[in-house]
């Protein structure tokens, strides 16, 4: 493997301080529906399993956020209002406060471009999988100026 596989760009992520009025003003500016804002249940239990967990910075994690998804043409703009618990969106929050945290691509043969990324010395800080669909993203900061992220969908590739 000599590069990443796609370079379209499929979503970009930006931390929020409040997801009901960046979601809303969204919606006002670009016309939209206001869209469906994912909240977990802060004091539900967390189970990790081979099909569905979060990895980060080496720990199993319940990296929950609030989150809302706004389809911008063929791109997606994931806001995400990070729990205060160990995740990689809380750490942005802390660090930068709101802003563009990751932009991700889609591709296939998610290990094995993990493996290439680290390989060009960008390492993995953060993994999860669930179920349909698995992301990860890289420690891509001081050299890309966003955290990288791959996702890839469906059933898990070589």
């Amino acid at each position: 493997m000599d590069r990443i596989d796609n370079h379209n760009l499929v979503k970009i992520g930006i931390v929020v301080d409040d997801i009901e009025a960046a979601a809303r003003k969204y919606a006002e500016l670009f016309g939209i529906p206001m869209p469906k804002i994912s909240v977990p249940d802060p004091d539900a239990p967390v189970t990790h399993t081979p099909d569905s967990y979060t990895l980060y910075r080496g720990e199993y994690v319940p990296a929950r956020t609030k989150f809302a998804n706004l389809q911008m043409g063929p791109v997606t703009v994931e806001l995400l209002e990070p729990y205060d618990e160990p995740s990689p969106w809380n750490e942005f929050r802390q660090k930068h406060g709101q802003g563009v945290h990751f932009i991700t691509f889609t591709v296939n043969g998610f290990e094995r471009h993990i493996e290439f990324v680290e390989s060009k010395g960008l390492p993995l800080i953060h993994k999860g999988e669930y179920g349909s669909g698995r992301y990860s993203y890289f420690d891509s900061e001081d050299v890309l100026g966003v955290v990288l992220g791959l996702q890839e969908l469906g059933k898990k590739q070589a």
